[in-house]
């Protein structure tokens, strides 16, 4: 199967990523996640064109799509990609160097 088939199957089995997808603004915040755990203070520092209280909205949208997982260390709050948020990445990433290519 090639790498369209594989898109089209995973935005069929896992439909709520489709909004995700559908520009660079999400897939940027789950690619900066990639790289490692962030606080709040730290995505807003990577995104400082975004209001605090937007960047609220986003991150909890995020976490309601099970995409973005938050934990707490030390009375502070980290964000990291889920599992699901790593393969939606992982195909998202296969699938734009495909067609970029």
């Amino acid at each position: 199967m090639g790498v369209e088939e594989d898109w089209i199957l995973f935005l069929e089995k896992n439909p709520r990523f489709y909004e995700l997808t559908k520009g660079d603004f999400f897939i940027q915040f789950l690619a900066e996640l990639d790289s490692g755990a962030r606080s709040f203070a730290e995505l807003k520092a990577c995104f400082p064109v975004i209001e605090e209280e937007d960047l609220g909205v986003i991150m909890d949208s995020l976490l309601k799509l099970r995409v973005v997982e938050k934990s707490a260390v030390s009375g502070e709050f980290f964000y990291t990609l889920s599992a699901d948020g790593k393969k939606l990445l992982s195909v998202y990433r296969k699938t734009h160097a495909f067609f970029k290519a």
